[in-house]
This record gives structure tokens, sequence and C-alpha cells, in this order.
């Protein structure tokens, strides 16, 4: 129905429960928002009589269009119908509504009536709508008062966590942490009692804390396998997947003392769920709302759900048989890292990746090399490369124009010098030799045969680009190519190959200049 009919038959109140959910519909593009702004002259009276309506659907909708069309004169007559209604299920509405809207005046009524929801014992029957009601009720006064995010201070504190890294990684990650440590095929378990080592590491992707405590959790622990392929610490009883029982046994786990003795200030602390293994991605969304209302009731407010407000997110990981390992998630410990890596495209390489490949060259790198990257992408393994070790002068070079830009600004952030040429690698000249090239191989867009030029050039052209003995430090994923045109092109010899990503055939090659 066109939006001219709808609004003329919702203002002649006719069949009005199934036109506002057809106009909430077709609300939801911005192009007809602004469309029916036109045609109702945004005079949406009819609209806010609804909310007296006898039918609680035609109310919850009239609110849900006043919300999306952000009616700021509306304010005071949802405040009135929200303070008015009785039916459950509608409550929770008028609150989002509120949300888009400049109803600071009432903040106090907001955190009124929150208070009043966390202590009430709600019957069965209640407690979903109870629930989303407190949910919108959090999530407005966040949107309106921001979130005071607690401050992390645990540095010192003895922390059990799981640094996880690529398989190829790990050893060197467990040699840059000088505490007592187990290797697992995801990374590395470890105590760490002193946070500002663990920030000097760049190998490292997350720090999970482990969670120890509870009936279902022992403190006597297996290492498996997930259905993802990662390892990690398991427990020899795995929470049942049900939300009540799960949100129990986290109460009695140390989640909430992690919390509260590694920050300053009290809770309530602001979570959201994160569900890893075997969950179907169709079933994910519905799981994770039951769990974080679970959790919510179990911790008395002291944990609260925000999914777009968090400070922390309690990761799940399910096993085939529906068993569940628990790690909790911090987004309070600063990471500055990587902060140079503002910019990228989507084929750029992760920093940690990148970190790693050069800990694995790392013997074979060269003090104050001239180093060049041929198709260099936003400038990720040049500046890694100045972070392992010295360097005297550092080029980067790409035909992509986009890249260079954002290479030429993430390496500003660092304030070291590399120079960035847009240019096809294989026109490119320099008056002097390299010590190193070093490059993460482009994808080739075609048949094999392209692909397998471009390898062949590569080595033609770095040939007469590197000094004698100078080195390659070459990322493929194409072994058969580099095998090949090493030996074709009898200029090099193969130092090291380390793989990195077994699944996509991921290699690093360390080749030497005859």
């Amino acid at each position: 129905m066109a939006l001219k009919e709808l609004y003329e038959q919702i203002c002649a109140g006719q069949d009005l429960r199934a036109n506002l959910i057809e106009l909430k519909k077709q609300l939801r593009e911005t192009e007809k928002q602004n469309h029916f702004r036109e045609i109702s002259g945004e005079n949406y009276d009819r609209i806010m009589k609804c909310l007296a309506d006898d039918d609680p659907k035609v109310r919850k909708n009239a609110a849900a269009v006043l919300g999306v069309l952000r009616v700021q004169g509306a304010v005071d007559v949802l405040m009135d119908a929200w303070e008015a209604e009785e039916t459950l299920f509608v409550r929770a509405d008028y609150i989002l509504a509120l949300a888009g809207l400049d109803c600071e005046s009432y903040m106090e009524a907001f955190h009124r009536r929150l208070e009043a929801l966390r202590v009430y014992d709600a019957p069965e029957n209640e407690k979903k709508h109870i629930q989303a009601e407190m949910a919108a009720l959090q999530e407005l006064i966040l949107i309106k008062e921001g979130l005071k995010k607690h401050v992390f201070s645990g540095y010192h504190r003895p922390n059990d966590v799981i640094l996880t890294t690529l398989p190829a990684f790990r050893e060197a990650l467990a040699a840059d942490l000088p505490f007592q440590k187990t290797t697992l095929k995801s990374g590395v378990r470890t105590t760490v009692s002193d946070m500002s080592i663990v920030q000097t590491s760049r190998l490292w992707q997350e720090m999970l804390f482990v969670l120890n405590g509870g009936s279902h959790l022992s403190t006597r622990q297996d290492l498996s396998v997930t259905p993802n392929g990662h390892e990690f610490v398991r427990n020899r009883e795995h929470f049942p997947m049900r939300p009540e029982l799960l949100a129990g046994e986290l109460k009695k786990s140390d989640l909430l003392a992690i919390l509260t003795e590694n920050h300053k200030g009290e809770p309530p602390f602001f979570f959201r769920i994160g569900l890893t293994g075997a969950i179907p991605k169709e079933e994910r969304s519905g799981i994770t709302k039951k769990i974080a209302e679970a959790v919510e009731r179990a911790f008395d407010g002291r944990l609260v759900n925000s999914v777009s407000h968090y400070e922390a997110e309690i990761r799940l990981n399910v096993n085939r048989e529906g068993g569940v390992t628990p790690f909790l998630k911090l987004f309070t410990l600063p990471d500055h890292r990587f902060s140079y890596r503002r910019f990228y495209v989507a084929s750029s390489m992760r920093p940690q990746t990148a970190a790693g490949i050069l800990a694995l060259a790392k013997p074979y790198l060269k003090e104050y090399a001239q180093v060049l990257d041929p198709f260099c992408g936003v400038g990720t393994l040049l500046l890694e490369r100045r972070f392992a070790g010295s360097v005297r002068s550092a080029y980067g070079i790409d035909i992509y124009g986009e890249a260079i830009q954002k290479a030429r600004a993430n390496t500003k952030l660092t304030g070291m010098p590399v120079n960035y040429i847009n240019r096809d690698f294989f026109d490119f000249t320099h008056e002097y030799s390299f010590d190193e090239i070093l490059t993460d191989m482009p994808a080739v867009s075609g048949d094999r045969g392209q692909t397998d030029e471009l390898y062949r050039r590569f080595f033609e052209k770095t040939a007469g680009l590197l000094t004698e003995r100078g080195r390659v430090f070459c990322y493929s994923r194409e072994m058969g190519l580099v095998k090949k045109h090493l030996r074709l092109s009898g200029r090099f010899r193969l130092l090291a190959e380390f793989c990195i990503l077994e699944k996509s055939g991921a290699y690093l090659f360390i080749l030497e200049k005859k």
C-alpha cells in the first residue's frame, strides 16, 4: 500500500493495527521516512492518539512509528503512555522510541524505574517482558549519559590468561613472556604478574582471561581441540547449554572478582556475550540474548548487558556436544601496540601476522638494512620491519594509489621515515641496491598463467635490485610457484620456509641471492 493511502486510513481510524504495522515496516527506509514527512506535513497527532487505543498492539506500533520518525513533539505523550501502560510487552517500545528523542528531563524517572525492575522478583510469565524493558531503559541511559567506563588497574594483579596467536608464532610468543606458561595450539597460557611486559609483545591477537571456580569449573584442566581447529583450555566438565544453569555457574566462578579486582570503580560492569564454536550462525542471536538475560538476573544488576556499550565480553566456546568453555575478554585494557594502523584496504595483512613474520625472520635480518617492499599495500610489513630492528632506509611501492595514501597516513603516526612510491614495481628503478626485499605477494585474479608470469617477473626483478647476498622475505600462498621459479631462476638459494597458515597454504620463504 502507498504511504499516502496508509496515512489517510490511519487518520480515518481504519484498520489501525494492520496499517501501523505496514507503516512501521515501510519506514525502515530513510527515503520513505522523508516521503512520509512530506505527505503528513509532519502532523502526527492521529498517530499520537493511537497511544490511547484499546488495542495494545496499536499502541506498541504507534510508539515505534513515532520513534522511527523522531517526533520530538511526542515526548510528553510517550512518557504519559509509558507510565500508564499496564500491558508489559508494550512498555519497552515506549522507551525505545524515547531513546532517539530529547528526553533528558525525564532521566530521573528512567533511573527509578530501572532500579525498581532490578529488585523486582518477576513471576515466570513476566520475566521476558521485564527484561526487555530493563534492556531498553539501560540502553536509553547509556545513550543519554554515556558509558562511564571503569579504568583498568590490574597491571600487577596475577591474572590467568590465554594469549592467542597463530601456531607458527606461538614459540616466539612464549619466548617473549618471562612467566610460567603452557604452549597451546591456539597460543600461550600464562599467569601474568606484570601486564606491561605482555603489552610489549607484538605477537598475540587476543588476551582471554581464564575463569576458574564453580562446580563445573575444575582447577584441573585438559587441552582439547575445538570444532574450529583452535585448542583452548577446556574443563573436564563443561557448562550445559542452558542459560540459567550457565549463568549460575558463571556466578560461582571468579568472573566478577576478575572484573572488580582489575578495575577502579564499583559495579555494574557492562558486557556482551560472544559465542564461538559449534553454534549455527542463524541460531546465535537468539541464544546469545537468552544467555545475556540469564547472566543479568544471576548477577543482580552487577553485570549489565549492552550490545553497543560494553567493557567486557563473556566469550563462550561451544563444543559439538554442547559443552561450553568460558573466557573473559576486557576492552578496558589499553592496547597501543598497533595504534599506527588507522587505515587499511581489504587485502591488508593483519599487523599481528606481520609482526609474527618478522619474528620468524629476525635471525636472517641485517642491521641497518636498505629495505624494499614492492607490493607494500598500507605499509604494515615495512613498519613492522622497523619495529623488528634498525633500518637505514625503507621504500614501499604499490600500483594501487589508495593504498599508498593510506600507507603514508599510517606511517606518519609512527614518525618513522619510509618512502612510498605509487608505481608498478616492474617499472621501478633505483640508484642503489637493496639488502632486503620483503613483501606479501599479491593474489592475481585470472588464470594460473597470469599468476605464474607474476612470479617469474618477481624473481627476475628482485635479483636485479638486491645486493650480493641480499635476502628476500616472501609471504605467499603459492608454494608451488615459489619453488618453481626459485629453481628456474637459479639466482637464489632457499634459507628457510615457515608454514604460517596451513589451511590457506600461506608460507614465509626466506631466500638469499647467490
